[in-house]
């Protein structure tokens, strides 16, 4: 069972929403049907031209498939076989198709973390319902049931449950435990004002503290400060507080209420300023 348990409320966006054993909240924003389409319109062209050089190739050694299957049919108990010609033809070219768009998406899935060309394109990803990376298990498991999704025509059959399942996911996801989710770039965080308010008289640091706040530490107080006012408010509460902590700690600083975690970063920040 994974250490990460799945939270049952949805998204800011309707996306899935899931928690870290720190009760962190993540949010993975779900790819739509529309945009699924669209990632797939991508592959199938490709697994077209692919069938196509297929296909070429076996043409290209067709004359002598030709001249053997005629030997072939000469001979007195061809004839039964002449009737069977036509289906068994039509089964090798399903067979084949399937198995080029089977191979294609495995490797894909695998090769490119969870990414075909068509969801690279898009900006899509396949994750388990957890938000890890998929393993073989969960990109067979999903592809297999292509041959599902995609009854009676032009996947008709996923649609309609990525249309009524929660988290727009066809059988092929429900079977394997997967998500397709959008990579969305975050907005840029906003630069921090240059003029900051002087350090508060409740925060006041001794020079040996200052000389402790290197590069890495000042720069987790400009990133903190800078994230805040993009982040939700469970999630920036949690950002702020380890922050502080990890702060409060690097200068045996003694505690920081909630209320003022804010002030003792400006407060940090100017003095590093200052010194």
């Amino acid at each position: 069972m994974s250490d990460r348990r799945r939270d049952e409320t949805i998204g800011p966006d309707g996306g899935q929403a899931i928690r870290t054993p720190e009760q962190v909240a993540l949010y993975l924003p779900v790819a739509g049907p529309t945009t699924r389409i669209l990632a797939y319109a991508i592959d199938a062209a490709v697994i077209l031209l692919m069938e196509v050089g297929v296909f070429a190739l076996y043409g290209l050694a067709g004359p002598g498939i030709l001249r053997r299957l005629a030997g072939l049919l000469r001979s007195p108990q061809a004839g039964p076989a002449i009737q069977h010609l036509p289906g068994l033809f039509l089964a090798a070219v399903v067979v084949i198709t399937a198995v080029i768009e089977l191979l294609y998406f495995l490797l894909w899935e695998l090769a490119g973390h969870g990414r075909s060309l068509g969801k690279a394109a898009l900006g899509l990803r396949v994750v388990t319902e957890d938000g890890f990376p998929i393993g073989a298990r969960h990109s067979l498991v999903r592809n297999l049931l292509r041959a599902v999704d995609i009854l009676p025509f032009g996947y008709t059959v996923g649609l309609i449950a990525m249309v009524t399942s929660r988290h727009t996911q066809r059988l092929g996801d429900l079977a394997a435990g997967t998500l397709v989710v959008r990579l969305d770039r975050p907005a840029p965080a906003p630069p921090l004002e240059e003029d900051l308010p002087a350090a508060d008289a409740a925060f006041r640091f001794a020079p040996a503290q200052l000389a402790r706040i290197g590069p890495a530490e000042l720069g987790l107080v400009r990133q903190t400060l800078r994230r805040l006012a993009n982040l939700q408010a469970d999630h920036a509460a949690q950002v702020l507080e380890r922050s502080v902590e990890a702060l409060r700690k690097r200068l045996d600083y003694g505690p920081v209420a909630p209320d003022e975690r804010v002030a003792f970063l400006q407060a940090l920040l100017h003095a590093t300023r200052l010194r």
